[in-house]
């Protein structure tokens, strides 16, 4: 990859003209880095989405690097890195040490954020050094609390100080380190990073719902108007805990509910490497004509299931913010979430949902109580779609740009046109 000078990009007059042009307006350029999008789905995607739209609503070009090869649906200003061929995993994952077709330095980025600290993070990391450009961090993930739910033991006890190590160091490269909840906030700084972190939660949009989507669902289900159904979104990897869902409909099953309660029904929406091991459990525990697998849904389609359920259940205990709660709220589900992790904090509890221990029995204890309370359930849906409007994605789009302009203003590299912002 070619790599311009910085002294022939200050002495550019036309870059120069540029920038004065576009400060006088409160333009930017910003570059996302990535290490996945489209047509993966997950919480980072659909941050990632959120974020660059809003942006682009406010007048800012914002370029995208991730990996996959293009698609029709790629905008001009998407550029993707070559992927290891990993034909039976979900994901792309970028080539190590990737290199850039182009001259990196023709784009006149003015900052670059980065959504992971891994290959396609690091490259972004790597030309906001060489070009001295402010560098802003999200920590989507806590990569140390998810490999506490590895295989090995080995891994378990290495990778978790490892993991919090080399989180550390890569947020010592950035200017601004930015974090969905005060849990990875906390979490952040036990971990030893000290650079200026700021608590952003992303924004959701509700989704949207079809006229006939709640009948299509149920028919699907086969279950009638009246039957409760409880649903679960998201990826079904070890972390997710969905396991702690199965084990509840087995306590619920147990249960002499009465009609139409007990022709209750859990429908799993997404996809992962333990779905096949969650479904030998629902067999193995004789309840498997009580969940659904619906396997994928495009997120477009998503909110037909929302629309569906009576009870978002999530009970993953290490979600950073827990994208789906949100969405569910947004369309005015009521929910039951683990005490643990980032996800009780847009929950407020017993006026929008339940939050319980990680443990099945007061988890299954919490369905019961909310199914047989239909008063209570109608009251924590109006006040879910409430909470809802707190995470509207404006606001978002408005703190990070809030971040954005804090680490300009104080990089070096701005410094001789910082007045021209007035």
């Amino acid at each position: 990859m070619v790599i311009a000078s910085l002294k022939n990009r200050y002495n550019s007059q036309s870059w120069l003209f540029r920038r004065k042009k576009l400060l006088l307006n409160n333009i930017m350029i910003i570059a996302l880095f990535s290490e996945c999008y489209t047509p993966i789905i997950n919480g980072v995607v659909v941050s990632i989405r959120t974020l660059r739209s809003g942006l682009r609503a406010e007048g800012h070009r914002v370029y995208l690097f991730a990996p996959g090869k293009p698609r029709s649906d790629d905008d001009e200003d998407v550029f993707r890195l070559p992927v290891l061929p990993f034909p039976r995993h979900p994901y792309r994952f970028a080539r190590p040490f990737p290199r850039l077709p182009f001259d990196f330095s023709d784009l006149n980025v003015d900052l670059i954020h980065c959504q992971h600290p891994f290959t396609v993070g690091r490259l972004g990391a790597e030309l906001a050094r060489h070009f001295d450009l402010p560098m802003v961090y999200t920590a989507h993930s806590l990569y140390d609390q998810m490999v506490r739910t590895a295989k090995s033991p080995l891994v378990r006890k290495m990778g978790q100080p490892y993991a919090r190590g080399y989180i550390r160091r890569f947020s010592k490269r950035a200017d601004h380190v930015i974090a969905p909840s005060n849990y990875v906030l906390h979490a952040l700084q036990n971990s030893g990073v000290s650079c200026p972190v700021s608590v952003i939660p992303t924004g959701v949009s509700p989704p949207c719902v079809t006229d006939d989507g709640r009948g299509r669902i149920r028919k699907l289900l086969r279950m009638e108007p009246e039957d409760p159904l409880l649903l679960y979104v998201g990826r079904l990897g070890p972390e997710k805990r969905v396991d702690l869902l199965i084990e509840s409909v087995e306590i619920l099953n147990r249960e002499n509910l009465p009609s139409p309660l007990n022709r209750f029904k859990l429908a799993i929406v997404g996809d992962g490497q333990y779905r096949e091991k969650w479904q030998h459990l629902a067999e193995r525990l004789g309840i498997r004509d009580r969940i659904y697998f619906a396997g994928m849904c495009p997120h477009e389609e998503i909110g037909d299931w929302y629309s569906s359920g009576d009870l978002f259940l999530m009970p993953a205990p290490a979600e950073t913010q827990g994208l789906v709660l949100v969405e569910a709220m947004g369309l005015g589900l009521p929910s039951i979430a683990v005490m643990e992790g980032g996800a009780g904090e847009a929950e407020i509890p017993d006026k929008t949902g339940i939050l319980t221990a990680f443990d099945p029995a007061p988890f299954a204890k919490s369905i019961i109580n909310l199914l047989k309370n239909r008063p209570l359930r109608e009251n924590m849906a109006l006040a879910a779609k409430l909470r809802a409007e707190d995470y509207r994605p404006e606001r978002m789009v408005q703190g990070v740009l809030k971040v954005y302009e804090e680490v300009m203003d104080s990089h070096p590299f701005y410094s001789m046109d910082r007045s021209l912002r007035g």
